[in-house]
Order: structure tokens, then sequence, then C-alpha cells
């Protein structure tokens, strides 16, 4: 009997029919057969009979029983099937040549492509490029060995994406003698993460650990201290266990808790606040200066804040010494400029009584010539303090329209022309003393310029986000020899510290400066201006965090 078909009713030894039928093959069996089998001699054809109705029953009990075994196998085959689909790993066959001849549906999705393009596909194809020669040296040892080999590479889909992948393959050979590879991938993007982040949590462990900085970790919404690294303890004087669980502003740090709390509250608001000079107070009672950083950050889904502390007592203190070392050197300076000119003025006076008192002719040349020179004395002390009080003051946003208008009207231009074509809005991050660079460069035109009528301002973009700022003239222009010479202190017809001035006040914030007209055809000086010193007011101002602002 064969599986699928309808299984037979039983029906009992006795029923006429079956009786009929067996009794006829008996009896045909026995006129057939001269001498009985061993065992059936002296049996009547209703013995016979009734025997073979019980084979009959036993085999057709076997053929129930092998049903039973057949559907039972094929409900193993359909599970199987639904596992090897499904299973979290994708399951490759690939052939000698490396070729895909069976994928699963869990394969499939991993290199996100269609199973019937994956068929008969090169499965170098979905390996990155980076790794061709790992797969093909893993590829080798699976063909050349019989044990389970492992491998990690990164593979590539469909798309173009990549992902980490585990593989474990194992050579089978077939019944015709056909190798062929069996492989199980899976993607293991997310260990590689995970063991990312204990590899950055060991780094920032042990940044932690031995910064050279006070470093404490807050709780962002009740402000308590979760860690604290040791630089900070030795330098507090307070123990682990008195930071701990408890509020930055009741250890003892700040003296003025409330205005602490304000600060804290600032943090919660804005997410990061600066103090470049705070005063704290060791446990020992010491007062001590501190630059203190705070920022707010995420650390698994949670907000924390992170507290840096920088000890800048020692570096006030020579900050003071410095500044004090400065004050006074500036009031001697300015007693000793104050002295000179009153003894230049007094100089002058009796040089200009000499000069109407003396008859001779002849020495008015002479009496012009000390004349010429203690007016250079008194316009290098004005230069000296003009010097001093470079860098002195912090850079600052100006308008460079206004510093032109403003230069403009100070300096001694008699018929000449200047031409503002400075766009509306333009600002330059530079020294205060800014605009003294526009006065000396419409100053040293209307000097030397020759038949001069014009100096025109105007701004170009350059190449690599960098400005430049143009003053240009129509006069006889700067020698070929000279163009750098001229930024040279103490060269030129007057005092020959303008451009030299200029150039100082300019490379406070990087901006340069140089001469690239040509001779004969008038001057043309080209101011640089870098990247982030350069903005329109006018339009959104791109902060240091790459964020737009208003501009002001």
């Amino acid at each position: 009997m064969t599986a699928g078909k309808k299984k037979p009713e039983h029906k009992e030894p006795e029923t006429p029919g079956i009786e009929r039928t067996l009794r006829d093959v008996a009896e045909e069996q026995l006129a057939r057969s001269p001498k009985r089998s061993p065992g059936m001699e002296g049996q009547t054809p209703e013995q016979l009979v009734h025997e073979l109705s019980v084979h009959q029953i036993e085999l057709e009990m076997q053929a129930e029983a092998l049903r039973s075994a057949q559907n039972a196998l094929e409900e193993s085959r359909e599970k199987f099937l639904d596992l090897y689909e499904f299973a979290p790993l994708g399951y490759f066959t690939l052939t000698d040549k490396a070729l895909i001849a069976e994928v699963n549906l869990t394969g499939a999705t991993l290199i996100g492509v269609e199973r019937k393009k994956l068929l008969v596909a090169r499965f170098r194809k979905f390996v990155s490029p980076g790794d061709f020669e790992q797969w093909d040296r893993y590829l080798i040892r699976l063909l050349m060995q019989d044990n389970n080999q492992s491998c990690i590479l990164t593979l590539k889909r469909g798309d173009g994406s990549t992902f980490p992948a585990r593989l474990e393959g194992i050579r089978t050979n077939g019944f015709d003698g056909i190798i062929s590879v069996r492989i199980a991938i899976s993607d293991i993007t997310d260990i590689w993460q995970i063991e990312a982040l204990k590899v950055s949590e060991t780094r920032y462990r042990r940044l932690f650990e031995t910064a050279q900085d006070g470093i404490l970790i807050l709780d962002a919404g009740s402000g308590q201290i979760v860690e604290v690294n040791p630089f900070l303890i030795d330098m507090l004087g307070f123990s682990r266990e008195q930071f701990l669980g408890k509020k930055i502003w009741e250890i003892g740090l700040f003296k003025d808790i409330v205005a602490n709390k304000e600060n804290f509250e600032e943090l919660q608001r804005q997410e990061y606040i600066r103090y470049e000079d705070m005063p704290l107070e060791t446990a020992g009672g010491q007062r001590i200066a501190v630059e203190f950083i705070s920022n707010v950050y995420m650390v698994s889904n949670k907000k924390v804040i992170q507290c840096n502390i920088r000890d800048i007592t020692a570096r006030k203190r020579v900050e003071d010494a410095l500044a004090l070392t400065s004050k006074k050197l500036n009031l001697l300076s300015g007693i000793t400029r104050h002295d000179i000119n009153n003894q230049l003025t007094i100089l002058l006076g009796y040089l200009k009584i000499l000069e109407n008192k003396q008859s001779d002719p002849t020495l008015i040349e002479y009496f012009l010539k000390v004349s010429n020179a203690a007016k250079r004395i008194s316009a290098m002390i004005r230069f000296t303090k003009e010097y001093e009080e470079i860098g002195v003051h912090a850079p600052t946003w100006q308008d460079t329209r206004t510093l032109i208008a403003t230069a403009a009207k100070q300096a001694p231009l008699g018929q000449v022309v200047v031409k503002n074509d400075l766009p509306a809005g333009a600002e330059v991050f530079a020294d205060p003393l800014m605009v003294k660079v526009f006065y000396n460069l419409m100053d040293n035109a209307a000097r030397y310029g020759g038949k001069i009528t014009t100096i025109r301002f105007s701004a170009l973009d350059r190449d690599g986000d960098d400005h430049l700022i143009v003053c240009e003239d129509d006069g006889e222009g700067v020698p070929q020899d000279e163009k750098e010479r001229i930024f040279e202190r103490g060269f030129g017809k007057n005092t020959g510290l303008g451009l030299a001035l200029s150039r100082e006040i300019l490379s406070i914030t990087g901006i340069t400066i140089r001469e690239t007209g040509e001779p004969g055809k008038g001057a043309r000086f080209e101011m640089v201006v870098p990247k982030g010193m350069w903005r329109n007011a006018g339009e959104g101002i791109e902060n240091d965090s790459g964020k737009k602002e208003a501009g002001t």
C-alpha cells in the first residue's frame, strides 16, 4: 500500500466476500503446490484463509504506521524549512567556485537583494573591497579543511551600504563527490557598537582619572554630584565621600550659596556656562581662583552636567604682576613722553627766537634742519604712544564703512576724493585701532601719490572664504623695489612709521597687508581678512558651533 492513498476499511475475517476470496486464493495455492510449505501440512483451506487474513491485517497496520511516519516526516520537513527560512542567521550554500547555490530568506534580507537575483551570483560581489584579500584567504581555508571556520568581514548590501558580519562556515561533500560550502552569517553591528562604547568608556574613564583639571559630574535634574576625579580631590582637599550625593553648593566650595544656586539654574537653561575667574575655598580654608566651565550632555538618555575646574591662582598672580609692571611702564613712558614733549616745545621756541634774531641768511637752512629734526622726534614720541595701545584692548567687530568715513574726516586729504564702495553692514574683527590703518593709508596716498585725485576702498571675495579689503588710488604708485620696504619702520620721507604701525595693528587678528599696484598707475593695498574675521551684520552670522545667529 502506498502513502497518500485512501486507507482501506478494516473488515473482520468472517466477512463472506473476503472468505471466498481468500479460500479461492488458498485452494489455487494448494492446487499449484504439490508439496506444501513447512507448517502448512494438514491445513484446510479454511485454516489457510484465516492465517492469510491475519497477515493481511498485520500488513495494513504496518502500512498505517508507515503513513504516520511519512506524515510526521513531512511535518518535520516543513518546520525545518520554516526555521531555515526565518532563522536569525543568513544561510548561504556556495559552490566550490564561490557561486551562491542556495540562500535563505534571512540571508537575502541581510544582503538586501531578492533571492532569485542572488542565485548563481559570486559571493565576493557582496564583500567590501577592503576585505577582498581576507575573504579569499577564508574561502581557501573552508575548501581545504573539514572543520568549522569563522571570520569577521565587512559585507556590502545591494544599496551600497555596509555592515560588519560574522561568518561561520564548513565544507560539505555531496554523494556525487561535488564539494560545496555552507556559511551562516550574522550582522554584528550592535556588538561592534557595544564594543566601541566599551572602548570609549574606558578611554573616557582613563582621561577622567588622569586629567590635570578637576572634574565633577552632576545629575542635571537634582544637581547632586555623581562622580569626582582624583585631581579635584587633591586640589580642594575634600574626600570623595564629601562630594558624592551632595549638591555642589552644599560642600563648602562657594561661600555665596544663593549665587551658586542661581548659576546652576542658569546652566540648566543655557546648558553651558563659563566663568574665567571664580573664587573657591578649599577644605583647609584657602581661597583660590579657578576657571569654571560646565556643559550639559546626554548619557544613556539621561542629562548630566560635567564641570571642569582649573586652578588659575598662579596664573592670576603672574597676570596681576604683569599688569602692575605694564601699568608702571605705561606711567613711566607717559611721564617721559610728557617731559620730552615739554622740552621739545621749549627747544622749538628758542629756535624760533634765534631764527628771528639772527641776521645771517646762510644760517636759515640750519635752523630749518634743526626744527625738522625736532618735529620728527615729536612724531616718533606720538608713535610710541599709539604703538603702546596696540593689543591693549580686545578686538571687536567694527563696521568698515564707518571706519573709513571717520578716517576720511581726520586725514589731511586736501582735494583728494575718497570713494567708499564697501558693502553696507560689512564688519571686520580687528583691534580697536583699525581706524588708524585706514587713516594711514589715506595720509600716505595724499602725501606721496603725486597727481592723485581719488582713493577708493572696496571688498572682494577670495577662494578659501578669505576676504580682501582693497585701497587703491590713481597716483604715481610705489616703485617695484620699495613694495615691501614701505612697511619697514623708519623707511620713508616722513617719520616712516605709519605703514609699519598699520601692519602691526592688522596682525592682531591675522589680517595681512601688501602693496600690489603697478608703478606709474597708482598704489593698491590689499588687506587679506581670514575666514571668521569678516561678516555681514545684515545677514545670518555663523557662530563657533556652526549655527546661524542674527547680525547685530
